[in-house]
């Protein structure tokens, strides 16, 4: 009987000791220079709407504002031209 219950309670499990538990992130793949202008798309974008809202409710700081913007547009195509760039089928990951 408790031989039954015991094959019953493993009976879905699956041996998981020879391959990993999940398959690996495409971040780890990614080079450090992409990581760091991904990172600076995301702190030019906080920075333009941070400025910009200052900007609007004083009026001060809008030299600032347009800076971030200029920053985080010129970022964005960047990355995305590297995201579309990978995506075309048989290139593979350019880094």
């Amino acid at each position: 009987m408790a031989l039954r219950s015991r094959r019953a309670q493993t009976a879905g499990v699956t041996d998981t000791t020879t391959r990993p538990a999940r398959t690996t992130a495409e971040w780890q793949h990614r080079g450090p220079l992409r990581v760091a202008v991904e990172l600076l798309l995301g702190l030019s974008f906080v920075a333009a709407v941070a400025f910009g809202g200052y900007a609007a409710s004083t009026g001060h700081l809008a030299v600032l504002a347009q800076l971030a913007a200029m920053v985080f547009l010129v970022t964005l195509t960047c990355v995305l031209v590297s995201w579309f760039r990978t995506a075309e089928p048989g290139t593979g990951d350019r880094g």
